[in-house]
């Protein structure tokens, strides 16, 4: 495989108008348009209709994590507004065993307004919840919570917080985001972006699935803001990808693999099921991250994967009913080899964004093809727009 640290990302740029992202999502679910991607050639229909697209024999995959309420405002005593974005967990690191603490818990958070905020103050949040700012980690900082109620941080973030929106989606959060900026599966709380490929489902449209014979299996991968990071570098070589936590469940885990034993395809919805697929293909067993550039640099581990070759295996035994845990930084660009995804369920892309080149690794070129179509056929991009099945 070729090192892909030269691409240029004024590559993978194109035209995105202001009008063509959804700032809300339509009033149904599954009555968003999906464009279909089959062996080159392009059709479209609606959401709902999507079992009749979906080879039979198919595993889908999602991603169960729940967006928090990551948004969090704060004023200083001459009232000078301070946001609070909660991005991961420092102490206690684990992000369930944090949203069980009562008391206080520390967070690595951005901070806007940050130099409004004199000294190491604290802010009030309300009259229950203060916050301390501690030391800067790169472009944040380590901000402690404190509060004086015998509630669980999850309780406290339910209560002061916000559903964090993306920074593109122009508008404040409004009552029906808490509804709708979730998918309807969501469960393990943790991220602070939805995996938006996902929200388009519904029940029904989960039924007409299993009453077409697909299987579906989900995972947990907690989306980070990093999600949303522009890449700033002239070449991708220098951008660096923000880690995410991925859990997988053994039964998750001997599903994937019975489907890549016997070569049925396996189609993960969205960019983050798709990056922790690959990413168990790399994980070697007793590791806990997956870097950047592994695939890349390291070409002669191929058929190391963990649970998904036949080389390693032994952990899918009944006994062994631990999850697996993991961190991935993984970056998937043109050049890359699937090693177990063979299509994708995805919505349409920023500009010039990592997950634009995560696209253009799996159909090539023909990505260009696919968002001009979108964009003159009135497709709605970004995380409440429209959504594309890619079949390679």
């Amino acid at each position: 495989m070729m090192s892909p640290k030269n691409i240029r990302i004024e590559d993978y740029d194109y035209s995105l108008p202001e009008e063509k992202i959804a700032l809300y999502p339509l009033p149904e679910r599954d009555s968003s348009k999906l464009l279909v991607y089959k062996n080159g050639q392009i059709s479209e229909t609606i959401f709902r209709n999507i079992a009749d697209e979906i080879p039979k024999n198919a595993l889908l995959v999602f991603n169960d994590t729940k967006v928090i309420h990551a948004r969090i405002i704060a004023r200083t005593s001459t009232g000078s507004r301070i946001e609070i974005f909660c991005l991961e967990p420092i102490d206690p690191v684990d992000v369930q065993l944090t949203f069980q603490q009562k008391s206080k818990c520390v967070w690595k958070c951005f901070v806007g307004g940050n130099r409004k905020w004199k000294g190491d103050g604290v802010l009030w949040v309300d009259e229950d919840v203060m916050v301390k700012r501690g030391k800067q980690i790169d472009d944040a900082w380590e901000i402690v919570f404190e509060w004086n109620r015998d509630l669980t941080f999850a309780e406290i973030l339910d209560r002061i917080g916000k559903i964090p929106l993306p920074p593109y989606i122009h508008r404040e959060v409004e009552g029906s985001d808490e509804d709708r900026y979730q998918t309807i599966f969501a469960k393990t709380k943790g991220s602070v972006a939805a995996p938006t490929a996902s929200l388009h489902f519904t029940e029904n449209v989960l039924k007409s699935l299993e009453a077409k014979g697909v299987e579906t299996v989900t995972l947990t991968l907690h989306v980070g803001a990093g999600t949303f990071k522009p890449v700033t570098t002239e070449t991708i070589g220098n951008h660096v990808m923000h880690d995410e936590k991925v859990i997988v469940s053994q039964e998750c885990l001997q599903k994937i693999f019975k489907a890549k034993a016997k070569n049925r395809p396996i189609i993960p919805v969205g960019t983050t099921s798709l990056r922790s697929l690959e990413s168990l293909y790399w994980l070697e067993p007793n590791e806990q991250y997956v870097s950047q550039w592994k695939p890349y640099e390291s070409c002669e581990l191929r058929g190391m994967g963990y649970g998904v070759s036949s080389k390693h295996t032994s952990h899918l035994a009944p006994r062994n009913l631990a999850p697996i845990s993991f961190s991935t930084s993984l970056m998937i660009t043109p050049g890359y080899k699937f090693q177990v995804a063979t299509g994708i369920i995805t919505n349409f892309h920023q500009p010039k964004s990592t997950l634009l080149l995560l696209i253009s690794a799996m159909i090539g070129n023909d990505w260009r093809k696919i968002y001009d179509y979108a964009l003159s056929h009135e497709f709605r991009f970004l995380s409440y727009g429209d959504s594309c099945l890619l079949l390679p």
